[in-house]
């Protein structure tokens, strides 16, 4: 079992990368108007959940893509499907979406 203070900090850390702030007690509780777990982020229109697991499948898959996209020097992304869902979803690392958000945010184009 995780402690609450853990995924607590890990909500802190991920939210402060955002340039937010961890949502006080729990979510909707809170008052600020959201269920979200970061508060006041550079990305408003962002609704950020944060989950903390012992393991995650997709964590071990997207290992994999990373090895494989670093010997080409290229940043991994791993897109994953459910059979018979109408969407994807995207699966990189977060400083790797930061650096796409920062850009796309201040209209930088590569």
């Amino acid at each position: 079992m995780t402690s609450k203070r853990a995924w607590q900090k890990l909500e802190q850390r991920v939210c402060a990368k955002f340039g937010g702030q961890r949502t006080p007690l729990s979510g909707s509780n809170s008052q600020h108007g959201t269920s979200a777990d970061c508060i006041r982020t550079r990305y408003p229109e962002f609704y950020i959940e944060v989950k903390l697991r012992a393991k995650f499948l997709h964590h071990s898959i997207f290992k994999a893509v990373a090895k494989e996209a670093e010997k080409e020097g290229k940043t991994p992304i791993l897109i994953t499907h459910v059979k018979n869902e109408d969407s994807e979803l995207v699966v990189l690392r977060i400083e790797d979406f930061l650096e796409i958000a920062h850009r796309y945010r201040d209209g930088i184009e590569t």
